[in-house]
């Protein structure tokens, strides 16, 4: 028999092994009903926010054409929403979409964050941002695959199988290689139908990126590879099958647990974010001490405004200058809120600058970066949403303040505009950054989980190399 084939019958004999062990094909189930449970309750969850998001959409659309002549300034503050939709790979990995809003009150001086976070909405503590497909791949089978792994080599040893097998034919150095390629196949049984499942809900929940899709399953391949060579690794170095369980179940802690959270921890210390109540303090504070033209600056922006036009007295002026002075108001509070907001954008990326240094020592870090850049659910997918609805307010308050600068003349604030003005204004209309973007600020992610998989395949010949060399 060809090594090959020998490698191949030494693959087959685990499978076997691992399909007679009740305990493993149990604890397979659980893990299996956990997935379907998590892919089920994010396709619920998909498809109830995206019904509840047209139906709102459409019900502040209703309420803004109809709230009836008024004045312009007025319209600004009754104001409307802009609603984020959620992508359908989000069912995938929602990330920090449940802990981000998804509505954003659009009105006149005022940049709101958003609001409507899903996890407030959480009862009894189950939290869907974490209970999900991603979660169940990146914590759950992980754990699985070490407590398999960790007898692969081990048990042979133990038993004196491994002897046997050696004096069969298959030289040491290809017990690795076979070993690897047995817990390979267990991982497919286990994770190619989740993922299956998965994907076909994604499907269901709306148009997906084939390309990104792809990319998405390709990673988390990775991170199996990963996995599964450590844990082999880890096998074949230890005397027996409880050392190697021990010791992959502390490499499990320290890796999946331990590490990213500590990780997170720099990089609040390293950028530490403003409290909302602090941040909005900030704001109103460069508000107040900037450029006021209904108050302290009023004569020089009334004297500015008539030079503008020619005229020597407001009553001559073409326009009303009252939309000018609110016009000014907001390109002055704009400018404000672009420092504020890149400054807090800043933090935010010197913060995830920060995490990244934990990628080299687990690989779960740049994984999750990877996985949410792709299912377009991370902080940079929400940023954009933030910023594209920041750049809606700003264009229909500026059409309602050219109305009032152009036809309320005299009236001044007791013009009164009807809903033909109301109509001009547009729909929020939002798509998030394509692949093309998520690969542009994740490919340091990509790249740590290929160094990782080096690595790993490295730990795992070094292995076989010690196999070798005690022959046992």
């Amino acid at each position: 028999m060809s090594p090959a084939a020998i490698a191949a019958s030494v693959a087959a004999k685990d499978w076997a092994e691992y399909r007679r062990d009740w305990r493993l094909a149990l604890i397979s189930l659980l893990v299996a009903l956990l997935a379907v449970t998590a892919v089920v309750a994010a396709f619920v969850e998909v498809t109830a926010h995206d019904a509840d998001r047209r139906a709102t959409i459409a019900a502040d659309r209703v309420t803004w054409e109809g709230q009836g002549a008024r004045n312009p300034h007025s319209a600004a503050h009754f104001a409307f929403w802009a609603f984020r939709p959620l992508p359908p790979m989000a069912l995938l990995d929602p990330g920090v979409l449940p802990y981000a809003g998804s509505a954003i009150w659009l009105e006149a001086h005022n940049r709101n964050p958003a609001q409507a976070r899903p996890a407030e909405d959480l009862a009894g503590g189950l939290d869907l941002g974490r209970f999900s497909a991603a979660w169940v791949f990146q914590y759950v089978l992980p754990l699985l695959l070490f407590i398999i792994g960790a007898g692969l080599v081990a048990r042979e040893r133990e038993a004196g199988t491994l002897r046997l097998m050696l004096a069969s034919g298959l030289a040491a150095g290809q017990v690795m290689p076979a070993k690897y390629l047995a817990l390979g196949r267990i991982a497919a049984v286990l994770v190619l139908p989740l993922l299956a499942a998965a994907l076909v809900a994604t499907l269901l929940a709306g148009p997906v990126d084939g390309v990104a899709l792809l990319l998405w399953l390709s990673a988390y391949l990775l991170y199996f590879a990963i996995l599964a060579a450590l844990a082999v690794a880890v096998s074949a170095l230890c005397a027996t099958a409880a050392q190697a369980r021990l010791l992959l179940v502390g490499l499990w802690l320290v890796l999946l647990l331990i590490v990213p959270r500590l990780g997170s921890g720099l990089a609040m210390q390293a950028a530490p974010v403003p409290t909302p109540h602090d941040f909005a303090a900030g704001v109103q504070a460069q508000m107040k001490s900037g450029h006021d033209p209904f108050g302290k600056d009023g004569k020089a922006f009334e004297a500015a405004v008539m030079a503008r036009y020619g005229v020597t007295r407001l009553e001559d002026l073409p326009v009303n200058i009252d939309g000018l002075r609110l016009e000014a108001a907001e390109q002055h509070g704009n400018r404000v809120f672009d420092a504020a907001w890149g400054r807090l954008a800043a933090t935010h990326e010197a913060g995830r600058a920060a995490l990244r240094l934990a990628a080299l020592l687990s690989p779960l870090v740049p994984l999750q970066n990877l996985s949410m850049a792709l299912a377009g659910s991370d902080a940079a997918v929400q940023r954009d949403f933030q910023d594209r609805a920041e750049a809606h307010r700003r264009r229909i308050i500026s059409l309602l303040n050219a109305d009032m600068t152009a036809h309320a003349g005299a009236a001044g604030f007791d013009y009164h505009a009807d809903a033909a003005l109301w109509r001009r204004a547009p729909d929020f209309a939002w798509q998030p950054p394509g692949t093309a973007a998520a690969l542009a600020r994740s490919w340091p992610d990509a790249l740590a989980l290929g160094l990782w998989l080096l690595a790993a395949l490295g730990l795992l010949r070094l292995a076989g190399r010690r196999l070798a060399a005690g022959q046992q």
